[in-house]
């Protein structure tokens, strides 16, 4: 692994020089690159530039390209970035989470996320999704992020490119039990549209149109979790 890594730095660097002679935006200069690869950077810096590859669709792709001849799937991309690309925060701005998606009559089309999104039978992270140029879900989309003690899983399903459903079950992160005892809200316009307690271990939306929507996850005093939902037409 290091030394593929070292290929995709020298490849990442040859090229971006290439198209940018002068340095501009987040990408490292060469001195960053050699001290990154020495391991002679302090911990933030190690990190950031950690983060520009994961955030980097083309550095992405170079390096799912050296790892195999071939694409590779969800399971073989590399353990260290998959738990890194979790551990990072959202974007400023965001209340704990986004997802974008594109409703189609047979598809949803994933346009953004900071969430993971389930793939087969794993959970990935968007920025290596991104890296994979994966963006196009038949029928629904199911995606999990993490708040702290909670584990929020939202299921989107596709109603024939009019509508969707929402699913949202809530678990605890360390045991996997469902929690039933926080209120799922959805609001539109920062009107109330339904708010509900989890029968079992869901809280189900039904026949929801395209449009802008929060889903807020709170207890008896306090907001506990708040995600951006955007379904385009």
């Amino acid at each position: 692994m290091p030394e593929k890594l070292e290929e995709l730095i020298k490849l990442a660097y040859k090229k971006w020089k290439a198209v940018r002679p002068r340095r501009s935006g987040p990408h490292p200069d060469e001195e960053e690159w050699a001290c990154f690869l020495e391991g002679k950077l302090a911990e933030k810096e190690n990190l950031r530039i950690k983060a520009h590859l994961l955030e980097c669709g083309f550095c992405m792709e170079i390096l799912t390209t050296l790892i195999h001849a071939e694409p590779v799937s969800m399971e073989n991309a590399p353990r260290e970035l998959i738990e890194l690309a979790r551990n990072l925060p959202s974007r400023p701005g965001i209340f704990g989470a986004e997802i974008i998606l594109k409703l189609s009559e047979k598809t949803l089309e994933l346009l953004n996320t900071t969430a993971d999104i389930l793939v087969g039978s794993e959970f990935v992270p968007a920025p290596i999704l991104r890296g994979r140029k994966i963006k196009e879900f038949k029928d629904e989309v199911t995606v999990l992020k993490d708040f702290n003690d909670i584990r929020v899983e939202i299921k989107i399903e596709n109603k024939a490119g009019e509508a969707f459903d929402l699913a949202v079950f809530l678990k605890d992160k360390q045991t996997n039990r469902a929690i039933k005892d926080l209120r799922v809200s959805l609001f539109k316009d920062e009107l109330e549209l339904e708010s509900y307690l989890p029968s079992s271990n869901k809280v189900t939306f039904e026949h929801v149109l395209a449009g802008k929507y929060t889903i807020e996850i709170s207890g008896m005093e306090n907001k506990m979790a708040s995600i951006l939902l955007d379904i385009r037409r």
